[in-house]
């Protein structure tokens, strides 16, 4: 599904220049729960971002099925983006004039996709907020709100960047167990996490040090 073949990425803090990624490399397949854990500063959200098609790297590629991602013509690169790939942060990034009803329908290119979003806000416990703004709601379901615009358009794989940061446990299990019911249905999830109850899900560990793979 995706092969990420020997990614460097180096960026320039006045006269320094620090490596986020350092010749990374490790494949992807259709059904991987694959957990990244490193210290802050190890490049993992650098990694998250080059593979969902947001950061270009210095050196190598990234292959969705055996096509790389950086070699397409804008407009295919922006499809891979947005069909293929759902993006779920540790900041929320709702937009604050529109409910959540509106927030996730903002995500949909379909018909058939506007038409599930009242059963995803069934499952996710946030029907009665529906035409709450996101200021009127817990961290929890702001969180729960983001899940489910990531994943109303069907994506592939599932890219998530800390997304129980600001969670506490109780919150932090219903986010997981909603990204592994979401995995189980077939989608792929790559998850940049501190929190060690993620890891009973995963099928995949990586661990970032310095922008090097040091296990997996």
């Amino acid at each position: 599904m995706l092969q990420i073949r020997n990614i460097t990425k180096k960026y320039k803090k006045g006269n320094e220049v620090f490596t986020a990624l350092d010749d990374v490399s490790f494949d992807v397949d259709k059904g991987d729960f694959i957990t990244v854990t490193g210290h802050s500063g190890s490049g993992k959200s650098t990694l998250l971002n080059t593979i969902g098609g947001l950061i270009h790297p210095d050196n190598g590629t990234v292959l969705y099925n055996d096509e790389n991602i950086y070699g397409y013509p804008q407009s295919k690169l922006d499809e891979y983006r947005k069909l293929k790939v759902g993006f779920i942060f540790q900041q929320f990034h709702l937009l604050p004039y529109l409910s959540v009803y509106e927030n996730i329908k903002m995500a949909c290119s379909e018909d058939k996709q506007v038409r599930r979003i009242g059963r995803y806000l069934e499952e996710c416990s946030l029907s009665e907020q529906r035409n709450k703004f996101p200021a009127q709601l817990s961290v929890g379901e702001k969180q729960r709100t983001a899940f489910i615009r990531a994943i109303i358009g069907g994506p592939e794989f599932l890219l998530a960047d800390e997304p129980t940061g600001n969670l506490d446990p109780g919150n932090c299990s219903i986010l997981l167990d909603l990204i592994s019911e979401y995995n189980k249905n077939g989608g792929t999830v790559i998850l940049v996490s501190h929190h060690e109850p993620a890891a009973i899900y995963q099928t995949k560990g990586l661990q970032l040090q310095k922008g090097k793979i040091i296990s997996q």
